[in-house]
C-alpha cells in the first residue's frame, strides 16, 4: 500500500471511531497491504481516534462550565445552579484547572457566583495560587446584611482559608456581620451571627495574635455591643490579654 493509501485508510478508522462524519474513502482505494500493515494502521487509527475523542470532550466540558457561569452570573432571579451541575462544574475545573483563565473574576460576577453557586466559588478560590487574589474574591463576596445560610457558609470559608486571609478582608467580614446583627435587631439570629463571628476571629488570632492589635479597636466595640453572649466577652477578654502581652 502506498503512503497516500494508508493515510486515507488512517484518516477514515480516526474519524469514523469517534463518530466524526468519515473521511472520503474512495472505492478504488488500494488495500492490497500485509497483516502487520493492517494492524499498525488499525492500532494508529484507533489511537488517533482516542486523542480527537478526548480533545473533543475536554472542549465540551470547559464550554459546559463557562456557559453555566455565565448563566449564574446572569443578574436575573432563579439562576441557582443544581447541585449536581455545581458537582459536574467543580470536578471540571479541578480536571482543567486552564479553564480559570477564562473564567471572568470581576466582583459583579463573584458576588452572582457567591449567590448562584457558592460552592463553585470555593473552588475557584481554593485553587487560586495567590494569597492577595484569594483576598480580592472573598471581599467581592461579602455582602451585608448577610442572612443566616450566607454567613454560615462565608464563615467556614474563612476559617477554612485562615492562613491566606488578610486584615482588610476580617475588617470587610466585620463590618457585615455589624450590618448584619443591626438588620436582625435581636433574637438567636443576631444571637448566631455574633458566635459565629466570634469563632471566626478566635481562628484568625489562633493564626496570627497581631490581628489582636491591628484590629483591637473595631473588634473590641463590636463584643462590648453584644455582652449579653459568652463568646463575645470571651473574645473581648482575649484581645485585651493579647493586646497588653505584646506590650
Amino acid at each position: 500500500m502506498d503512503a497516500t493509501a494508508a493515510k486515507t485508510l488512517y484518516d477514515y478508522i480516526a474519524t469514523t471511531v469517534v463518530g466524526m462524519p468519515p473521511a472520503p474513502l474512495s472505492r478504488l482505494l488500494s488495500v492490497n497491504f500485509s497483516t502487520a500493515e493492517d494492524a499498525r494502521i488499525i492500532s494508529n487509527g484507533i489511537s488517533r481516534a482516542r486523542i480527537i475523542y478526548e480533545q473533543k470532550n475536554k472542549l465540551a466540558q470547559a464550554e459546559y462550565v463557562l456557559a453555566q457561569l455565565a448563566k449564574a452570573a446572569f443578574p436575573t432571579a432563579g439562576t441557582a445552579l443544581s447541585p449536581q451541575t455545581m458537582a459536574r462544574i467543580t470536578a471540571t475545573l479541578e480536571q482543567q484547572p486552564e479553564i480559570l483563565q477564562s473564567v471572568p473574576l470581576n466582583a459583579e460576577n463573584i458576588r452572582m457566583y457567591a449567590k448562584n453557586c457558592w460552592n463553585v466559588l470555593v473552588t475557584i478560590i481554593n485553587m487560586t495560587d495567590s494569597s492577595s487574589d484569594v483576598n480580592c474574591i472573598i471581599q467581592s463576596a461579602i455582602v451585608q446584611p448577610m442572612n443566616i445560610v450566607e454567613h454560615n457558609s462565608l464563615a467556614q470559608l474563612l476559617i477554612d482559608q485562615t492562613a491566606t486571609i488578610s486584615a482588610h478582608t476580617l475588617f470587610k467580614y466585620l463590618n457585615a456581620v455589624e450590618a448584619s446583627c443591626r438588620a436582625q435587631q435581636s433574637g438567636s439570629a443576631q444571637v448566631h451571627n455574633v458566635r459565629l463571628a466570634s469563632k471566626v476571629f478566635n481562628h484568625a488570632l489562633d493564626a496570627n495574635s497581631t490581628l489582636a492589635e491591628t484590629m483591637s479597636i473595631e473588634l473590641g466595640s463590636f463584643c462590648l455591643s453584644y455582652t449579653r453572649v459568652k463568646d463575645a466577652t470571651d473574645l473581648y477578654r482575649r484581645i485585651l490579654t493579647t493586646d497588653s502581652t505584646s506590650l
